[in-house]
């Protein structure tokens, strides 16, 4: 008789391994699948043809394909994933468990359509998630439809061409400092992380790319002078800190350095090695975003109110400021999206296109001209 025996494997999924033992060879076998169903198939299939495996994996092949449901189909694919890291793992089994499973995960991946896919995202929507939520699970449901695709369950993806909910992006509690207004921050920030600070407005960086920069990373004495983004702080299943590429391919980008940043770093990195990070703690270890956050900026943001500063920033808000300081000045989409490391210039425009000048004096004049012609 064919068994079956469960396990948890280190990602916190289960895995479901049918035992028999073959009948000519008389050698204990074992296959392990994703989900119970599967496994409870072969295990009925072997004992209904004398636990030869050999007659019955043609009838588990097209019993797998009539079956198969949404959620078998994510499982599989996140288990197919190339090389994936233990928290990317721990990023998506809650989107499968919360966001898929309970909505559409029951259909048979052959049956899903654009029927569902539509009352999914307003299932989404009415439990309260955001347009970002929604963007990133339809990704992963795209990504396993295309796994499934490959693996023949389903010939087509009807989540290509889905239109999906669209929102700032940058959210609505995003603040822009002008020139002015960032002048009053560094002098409430403490001495040693000035600099780090001064680094994040004038480069667009992330915090977790800033704080990962090594001094091998900095090329001062070129003209420009240029740091290379190319790595990122990443958490692992046990919610541990390791260095991992960034957030994108398209992350991994070059910044060019104004002077007077060069004449701070030079100072700052001064008779230290080329593998040590630029930026640290006053630990010496890694700058830590919630410590930083707590220790650091938010009594660093109080004393700049009490100096005049009307606007409450997020850390994050360096960043937005650097792209909004960049449209003002009139730089390209093009160089102010390779600086950011956006994938296009149609993501950098869609999240800060209602900045640049010229198109809002564009279009002001156009219906000045509308309004002239009206009044005649």
């Amino acid at each position: 008789m064919a068994s079956i025996r469960r396990r948890v494997k280190k990602d916190g999924s289960p895995s479901f391994t049918v035992r028999w033992r073959d009948p000519v060879t008389r050698v204990e076998q074992g296959l392990s699948f994703g989900t119970e169903i599967e496994a409870t198939v072969l295990e009925r299939l072997l004992d209904a043809n004398g636990q030869s495996f050999t007659i019955s994996q043609d009838a588990v092949k097209a019993q797998r394909q009539k079956t198969r449901t949404v959620t078998d189909v994510v499982k599989e694919h996140l288990e197919h994933l190339v090389r994936p890291s233990s928290g990317t793992i721990r990023t998506y089994q809650p989107m499968l468990e919360h966001h898929i499973a309970p909505l559409i995960g029951t259909i048979a991946v052959a049956d899903l359509d654009e029927r569902h896919l539509t009352h999914w995202v307003r299932a989404m929507q009415a439990k309260g998630s955001s347009p970002k939520t929604i963007h990133n699970v339809h990704g992963l449901i795209f990504s396993a439809i295309e796994f499934a695709i490959r693996a023949g369950y389903r010939p087509d993806n009807p989540c290509r061409g889905m239109r999906l909910p669209v929102g700032e992006t940058i959210g609505d509690d995003a603040q822009f400092l002008t020139p002015d207004e960032f002048a009053v921050l560094p002098d409430k920030i403490p001495l040693g992380y000035k600099v780090f600070v001064q680094f994040l407005v004038m480069t667009g960086t992330r915090f977790g790319e800033a704080n990962t920069v090594t001094i091998d990373d900095l090329e001062l004495p070129s003209h420009p002078a240029t740091v290379q983004i190319t790595k990122s702080w990443k958490r692992d299943g046990n919610n541990a800190y390791y260095v991992g590429p960034t957030k994108s391919r398209a992350g991994r980008r070059t910044v060019s350095l104004p002077p007077v940043q060069v004449e701070q770093l030079t100072l700052l990195i001064a008779g230290r090695g080329g593998s040590e990070l630029v930026f640290v703690s006053e630990s010496s270890g890694r700058i830590v975003h919630s410590t930083f956050w707590q220790k650091t900026w938010v009594p660093s943001v109080t004393a700049a109110h009490d100096a005049g500063l009307a606007k409450t920033p997020r850390i994050h808000d360096l960043r937005h400021t650097h792209a909004s300081w960049l449209m003002q000045d009139r730089v390209s989409l093009f160089t102010i999206s390779g600086r950011l490391g956006h994938a296009s210039t149609r993501t950098t425009e869609s999240i800060y296109g209602h900045l640049m000048p010229q198109a809002l004096q564009d279009a002001a004049d156009a219906v000045q001209r509308s309004a002239t012609l009206w009044k005649q």
